[in-house]
């Protein structure tokens, strides 16, 4: 069993990790600078010294080359998720040119909007309707590659789904959608 830290231990974890970020705050953006933008090095700086609070223990007493490793791993991280989410894009515009995409396009709006639909959607959302449209997997499969339960993935797949829909045709998400039938359940509960 856990046992709970005091408010000592805690203030003095916090006052660490203060003088933890002065001394090496500067020396980590530099590092991250010299590899990425403003913007995503000072968000990487953030998550590494989040990474450092919780694994408080772990964090040597040299910790320069440990922020610095960390810093890396979590930059590369979020090269690769960019680039599977670039990848991701361009296979969806790739799709939409084919022969025979038109009517799909009909159905479901332009390229651009589809795109401009996507990019309002969370990561969660956008990797539920990919791994079920573009890979086709079942709730199970896409399950196992998100670490979910099959109900669980079917439950964040409709969400997504609902939310895609109200980012194309810029409806309320939480709005039924018009034609589609209510649950009997809840219409039951609706007319009590």
């Amino acid at each position: 069993m856990k046992r709970r830290r005091t408010t000592v231990e805690d203030a003095a974890r916090d006052h660490a990790l203060e003088a933890l970020y002065t001394a090496h705050a500067d020396r980590v953006l530099g590092y991250l600078r010299h590899r990425t933008d403003r913007e995503t090095a000072e968000e990487i700086l953030s998550e590494t010294f989040v990474l450092a609070w919780h694994k408080y223990g772990a964090v040597p007493d040299d910790a320069l080359p440990w922020l610095l490793a960390s810093a890396r791993r979590l930059l590369a991280n979020r090269v690769r998720s960019d680039r599977r989410y670039l990848a991701a894009t361009a296979r969806m515009a790739a799709l939409a040119d084919r022969p025979g995409s038109e009517e799909v396009g009909e159905a479901i709006g332009t390229r651009s909007e589809v795109v401009a639909a996507l990019l309002t959607l969370s990561e969660t959302d956008r990797e539920a309707l990919l791994l079920s449209a573009w890979y086709d997997l079942t709730a199970r499969q896409a399950a196992a590659v998100t670490g979910c339960t099959a109900a669980a993935f079917a439950v964040r797949l409709h969400r997504a789904r609902k939310r895609f829909r109200a980012a194309l045709t810029g409806a309320d998400p939480a709005e039924p959608v018009p034609g589609t039938p209510r649950h009997p359940h809840f219409a039951r509960q609706e007319s009590a």
